[in-house]
């Protein structure tokens, strides 16, 4: 099925908004991040109802989001596309490599228990756990569950806007960037 005209209007508008940020302030970093979580949101449901009408997954007459994000966007792109690009392109394997070293270090956490916000360490170490594997499902799956359990703790309150957030928030939205990329050149080859 092809994409519909306002997906690609869409994909346009909020990349550039993203790209706008310059990351100059620190309500930039969060922009940033807001405008890309946005953009990839729009891209995962668009990829997880494709794989929906295909009946590659079964929706149950809701949408679920996590998965969309974390299972069903990788599913549509390629786990190793996405092992690829996140292994071996520079900006990527940097942004990572120092995501890993941080949440290893505890800088940051990133599993937050609801509804406190406080940390889980041993969540935060299966994570980074994961981020260091070397099979390509369980990395990329990894990677796209510290994007949204980053996203989740942005828009549910328990990521405060504090210049710290910016080490996190920086090398996050270069990966998001890439991924929302390869995941919107794919829906494209689908047209």
């Amino acid at each position: 099925m092809a994409l519909h005209p306002h997906v690609h209007d869409f994909y346009n508008e909020w990349i550039e908004k993203a790209d706008n940020y310059n990351g100059q302030q620190l309500s930039d970093y969060f922009n940033k991040a807001f405008s890309l979580f946005t953009l990839y949101n729009k891209l995962y449901a668009e990829a997880t109802f494709e794989l929906a009408r295909r009946e590659e997954v079964v929706l149950n007459n809701h949408f679920p989001d996590r998965r969309g994000a974390t299972e069903y966007a990788p599913q549509f792109i390629g786990y190793e596309s996405l092992y690829q690009i996140i292994t071996t392109e520079q900006g990527c394997r940097v942004c990572l490599q120092n995501l890993i070293e941080r949440i290893s270090n505890h800088e940051f956490y990133i599993k937050l228990s609801m509804p406190y916000g406080e940390r889980q360490i041993e969540e935060d170490n299966e994570l980074v756990t994961r981020l260091n594997s070397t099979d390509h499902v369980v990395k990329v799956g990894a990677v796209l569950d510290l994007i949204y359990s980053v996203r989740c703790n942005m828009f549910h309150g328990n990521k405060q806007f504090a210049q710290v957030q910016v080490d996190l928030l920086a090398p996050l939205t270069v990966i998001l960037r890439r991924i929302i990329v390869a995941l919107y050149a794919a829906l494209q080859s689908e047209s």
